[in-house]
């Protein structure tokens, strides 16, 4: 050992020892000794354990104790506590200090010693209290606990029976008690379920006195004191003397500590100017633990509103790095608070988090707000930042609110592009109706001119031409007609697989035709608000569609199965095939009116599903699936009663 250590080992007057992280005593000095024979009657010699020294199955409380305290300072902080042993029959104090021991960048020891303050309690109430102020500072307790250990260390060191600690309301009209305790031989229910009910106004009662005259207001015999409240008396019943000590936080009184006692006692003044020295500290660190826990609540409450508004909040530095998040934040970044706090706000090259840094960096760079709007793929954000000077540290900060536009964007396209089909509907269908009656003509014509024209097999070859002509250009114009036709949708609650069932299955012999194969997969239960009869012909439509784009021995695969994304749900139904696919750079046109690249096709399929689509509250999209072919993609609403 260091000889500089054994030194202060020897010299030391108070019980000294040193422990390592194994919590195993591996010096001492001779007083730590002498006590360690007093208390549990063993002469420990080093290096000696914890357990070994107190005994865990003989005296668990204890040896849980020295291990909190020991636990604590080899975490790396400084503790001050008080322990009351019994030796030789006579309750002893002591003040323990442990201080962690630093080698290099870590704590491999911790140091304690332990100073008896008995005589010095017993003999200044001044010093006592502020042992007990110094408890009330270093603990993490709340303010509650904290007072009832300070009345407790009061009262069993200065020879009370009970005492009350009384905190002005936050009226400021009346005292009402914080803290209750007596010794275990008074009735404890009796006494304090009385307390409980007593409220003093200022001059009312003994504490209210004190109150009132803002000095300590002493009754050396209760018998002897008339004027009190009778609800008072009774509640003192068995105590004879007590004190009232203002407890002060430099300009008021906020609240009063009662000391009582049994035998009559009278009051010296040296005990006086202790109690009122202790009452001032005393004060102003209640109303200082007071204002800590307000600031406590709400900064609980702030993060509570904070954490309860569904936007997207973000407060980072200039630089980029996310100093606070509220949890739909959290979320869209994904993982715990711990994982997204200190990292940058450009958390990939992709959106939103690309525009989100630009804006960070536009907001650094002009000191001015700024917005944004952002388009990832099918998601739609507004996005507002501004910069503050923190109040805690003076930095500055920069506030980001993204506020989701994407159902928005959707209905504004939805109620765009319905305005458009409408009248472009409107168009088609005075269009169909006049081009019809010339097309019934002309197969009337072709009919007669066959009646009187001689049979002739190239002329008749001819003939059957212009008839699928003119079944084409018919079918067009019923395509044209039901397009241009406005409807009305009878939205009721229903289940998808229901419909699509029986849609799946009437497709099968039209797959069968082109010795293509429909593999379905749909969940049952899955309800939602529809038009069974419109949302059918659309998926008889997309169906349909994939068989047409299919080769041969190939599968359209058919699927509707609830999913769940960004805290939405929603029913997700798939048609893909294994043909050839969609042209990249039609892609964004795959939904236009007349825009088809299919022989024989009028263009109109896709927009008629679009339009079912939209006015079931749905979104319709078109991509290539990663190992080929064409994807139809369709999400619905739940539907939820």
């Amino acid at each position: 050992m260091d000889p500089l250590v054994t030194a202060f080992l020897q010299v030391a007057g108070d019980p000294v020892w040193i422990i390592d992280r194994e919590l195993v005593f591996t010096d001492f000095n001779v007083p730590f000794v002498r006590v360690c024979e007093k208390l549990v009657g063993v002469r420990p010699q080093a290096p000696v354990a914890l357990d070994e020294l107190v005994d865990p199955a003989r005296d668990a409380v204890a040896n849980a104790w020295w291990r909190d305290v020991f636990t604590r300072v080899l975490a790396g902080r400084s503790v001050t506590a008080d322990r009351r042993p019994v030796i030789n029959g006579v309750k002893r104090y002591f003040l323990i200090s442990g201080h962690p021991v630093i080698d290099g960048n870590a704590i491999a020891r911790a140091v304690f010693s332990a100073r008896d303050v008995t005589d010095v309690a017993r003999t200044d109430s001044e010093d006592l209290l502020e042992l007990a102020v110094t408890r009330m500072l270093t603990g993490e307790q709340p303010l509650e606990d904290v007072l009832r250990e300070v009345v407790e260390f009061v009262c069993e060191s200065d020879g009370w029976d009970c005492a009350v600690i009384w905190l002005v309301e936050p009226e400021g009209q009346q005292l009402a008690p914080a803290v209750i305790w007596s010794q275990p031989d008074i009735q404890v229910e009796n006494f304090h379920s009385h307390v409980r009910e007593l409220r003093f106004r200022r001059g009312r009662g003994i504490p209210g006195r004190a109150w009132l005259q803002d000095e300590i207001y002493w009754v050396p015999d209760l018998l002897e004191e008339s004027g009190f409240v009778r609800a008072e008396i009774t509640a003192l019943a068995g105590l004879h003397a007590a004190a009232a000590v203002p407890l002060h936080d430099g300009q008021r009184v906020v609240g009063v500590l009662e000391l009582m006692t049994r035998p009559v006692r009278p009051m010296s003044e040296q005990r006086q100017r202790a109690l009122s020295r202790a009452g001032k500290t005393l004060g102003r660190l209640i109303v200082r633990r007071q204002m800590q826990q307000l600031v406590e609540r709400k900064n609980y409450e702030w993060t509570q509103t904070f954490d309860a508004i569904a936007l997207p909040l973000f407060i980072t530095r200039l630089d980029g790095t996310i100093m606070r998040v509220n949890r739909a934040a959290r979320d869209l970044v994904g993982g715990e608070f711990r994982d997204v706090l200190g990292r940058n706000i450009a958390v990939s090259e992709d959106e939103p988090w690309k525009t989100l840094a630009d804006t960070v960096a536009a907001v650094r760079d002009s000191r001015t707000p700024c917005t944004a709007q952002i388009a990832d793929n099918d998601r739609y954000w507004d996005v507002n930042a501004a910069w503050y000077a923190s109040t805690s540290d003076g930095e500055d900060r920069v506030i980001i609110v993204m506020r989701d536009t994407t159902d928005l964007v959707r209905l504004s396209e939805s109620v765009r592009r319905g305005e458009k089909l409408a009248a472009l509907g409107e168009l088609v269908g005075g269009v169909a109706h006049e081009v019809r009656n010339p097309i019934f003509g002309i197969g009337i014509t072709i009919d007669a001119l066959q009646q009187i024209i001689p049979d002739d097999a190239e002329l008749n070859e001819l003939f059957q031409v212009l008839r699928g002509w003119l079944g084409r250009l018919n079918r067009l114009m019923e395509n044209l007609l039901a397009y241009g036709k406005s409807w009305t949708l009878v939205l009721e609650e229903g289940l998808l697989d229901e419909v699509l069932r029986p849609v799946v299955e009437g497709c099968r012999q039209i797959a069968a035709q082109s010795s293509v194969t429909i593999d379905a997969g749909i969940e049952p239960g899955l309800m939602m608000l529809m038009d069974g009869q419109r949302l059918g012909h659309a998926f008889e439509n997309l169906i349909v569609n994939a068989i047409q784009h299919s080769s041969l021995r190939q599968s359209v695969e058919v699927s509707a199965r609830a999913e769940s994304e960004d805290g939405r749900d929603y029913i997700k139904c798939v048609v893909r095939d294994r043909g050839p696919g969609f042209n990249p750079i039609e892609l964004p046109r795959v939904f236009e009116p007349f825009f088809t690249k299919r022989r024989g096709g009028t263009g109109l399929g896709l927009s008629i599903v679009q339009r079912v689509v939209d006015e079931h509250g749905g979104i319709i999209s078109a991509a290539n699936a990663a190992d080929g072919g064409a994807l139809i993609t369709v999400r619905f609403p739940v539907f939820r009663k």
